[in-house]
């Protein structure tokens, strides 16, 4: 008989503002009956479920549970990878209690019931990872993202959201977008992408594994997990009534429409930035462009 796999649960009590602890509450009984030998591990702090990812793959975990919001996988993936490609890729369980849930949402999944539900079906698919390196503290730094990458705009409006905003939930999200645009934008952002260079001025940008992003915002309709490529959603030279033009329609994907919104999908990417650019991935602020990333085709199996 083969033995079940050995199951980690990491979980973020401190996400969305305590929504983990009391969703962690509300469904460990069912997890502890669910997976015998469950093994439990808290986040305490930023960045610690980076070492929790770390020593998982240390320990050969076959199944990782991540209870928290998006940057709680985020930091597992990035511990697990720390060393490189971890010869056990152990499958990803995502149980959503943050603020936007954003990844899990491409999949229709909108609750941690849901989810489980999912979990507990078996349920599998195999999606892509970004693999990048941006600049943090003047060096490069190797990380990795399951759902999108922002560069400029987009990266300030999450450093506002989460210094001053994000107890709002998403409502926090589209009211920093207001507050971010009263500053406007000077830069000039060079873009490679197969090989064909994109200058474009006044402009921020985001690379997409997958659809969306601050919860419901469909940032990238076309964007699927499992295709191999990122999309690239570029904002070119639009001033502050052409932002919010797009933004208005950012929550049902028809942005895209926009004659100032370009999409382009590829593989592998560069991106510099004059000045440099603030760097996001996953809601974690990182650092500043330069940025270059490639897409893992198929690298991780999530439960979903």
């Amino acid at each position: 008989m083969t033995p079940a796999p050995r199951t980690l649960l990491i979980v973020n009590p401190v996400a969305g503002h305590g929504l983990g602890r009391k969703t962690f509450a509300r469904l460990e009984s069912r997890l502890i009956a669910a997976f015998p030998g469950l093994e439990i591990r808290r986040s305490e702090r930023s960045g610690h479920a980076i070492e929790l990812g770390r020593e998982a793959a240390r320990a050969g975990f076959e199944r990782i549970l991540c209870l928290g919001g998006d940057g709680t996988p985020f930091e597992v993936i990035n511990g697990l990878y720390s060393g490189g490609r971890p010869p056990l890729r152990p499958e990803i369980g995502l149980i959503p209690a943050g603020t936007g849930n954003s990844f899990i949402r491409d999949f229709g999944v909108t609750t941690p019931e849901e989810a489980l539900d999912r979990i507990l079906a078996g349920r599998r698919r195999a999606v892509d990872l970004v693999e990048f390196e941006c600049y943090r503290a003047g060096r490069p730094a190797r990380l990795y993202s399951l759902n999108i990458i922002g560069v400029g705009l987009i990266t300030d409006i999450l450093k506002l959201t989460n210094e001053k905003l994000k107890p709002l939930g998403s409502l926090g999200y589209s009211l920093a977008v207001l507050l971010r645009l009263a500053k406007g934008m000077d830069n000039t952002i060079e873009i490679m992408t197969d090989g064909a260079v994109r200058t474009v001025k006044d402009s921020a940008l985001v690379v997409s594994n997958s659809k969306f992003t601050g919860g419901k915002m469909k940032i990238a309709p076309a964007a699927d997990t499992a295709d191999g490529k990122a999309d690239l959603i570029v904002f070119r030279g639009v001033n502050r009534r052409e932002i919010l033009a797009i933004f208005s329609r950012v929550f049902s994907g028809k942005h895209v429409a926009h004659p100032k919104v370009e999409t382009v999908q590829a593989a592998e990417m560069s991106i510099t930035g004059q000045p440099p650019q603030l760097v996001m991935a996953d809601g974690e602020l990182l650092g500043e462009t330069p940025l270059r990333l490639k897409v893992l085709p198929s690298e991780l199996v999530v439960l979903v």
